[in-house]
């Protein structure tokens, strides 16, 4: 079984919208558990203020059992987007939890790239269209010819994922990149981001 918990003690929810957001992300749990084969997930979904500004949304999942949805009610673009943004960071991170329980999500570049990758496909498969961190606004080759070096090394992720000034890193760019290789790696091998969740990240390198 999984189970969705919506964290509205303190009220940050409306009684309207805590019953809409419990409905959609039950909906589109039971929709990806089933797409990734997945039982035994713990979803919590909570408010707060440190969220994407562009989405009003951000998730993690720390282990091969837990999600953690965070949203921001008041965000003009939760307000807008929270029916979209909320199952497809959901998508994302189930996919995480997936590949936690096959080679997991990984400690060189390489593996964090591919994880990344295949949950942003996987993301796209609800959405029809990447996520807007996985939209380039750098040159993807050049970016690629930064990372080969380090692939299979220690790396700082926060830097690489999501930007650093101090090391001419653009915000977003290992997703974007991410994205890219598994996009190149699923043309060529065919399959999909589900299908692919245990495959290992070595696989994936000469893709690009």
């Amino acid at each position: 079984m999984n189970t969705l918990h919506l964290l509205n003690a303190g009220g940050p929810f409306s009684p309207v919208l805590a019953a809409e957001v419990r409905e959609v992300t039950q909906e589109a749990l039971a929709r990806f558990a089933a797409e990734l084969d997945l039982n035994g997930v713990d979803v919590v979904l909570g408010a707060g203020p440190f969220t994407i500004p562009e989405t009003g949304v951000v998730g993690y999942a720390p282990n091969a059992f837990r999600v953690d949805l965070t949203v921001t009610p008041d965000s003009p673009a939760f307000q807008t987007l929270w029916r979209t943004e909320v199952p497809a960071t959901l998508a994302h991170e189930l996919h995480h939890v997936r590949r936690w329980r096959g080679p997991g999500y990984g400690e060189t570049l390489l593996e964090a790239l591919v994880s990344e990758g295949l949950a942003q496909q996987f993301e796209a498969g609800y959405r029809g269209e990447p996520p807007v961190y996985a939209q380039p606004t750098m040159n993807l080759a050049a970016l690629w010819e930064r990372a080969a070096p380090i692939l299979h090394g220690k790396y700082d992720h926060a830097a690489w994922f999501f930007g650093s000034a101090e090391q001419a890193l653009p915000r977003w760019g290992g997703y974007a990149l991410g994205y890219e290789l598994v996009r190149r790696f699923l043309a060529r091998e065919g399959g999909d981001a589900a299908g692919h969740a245990d495959t290992p990240a070595s696989a994936f390198e000469g893709a690009w």
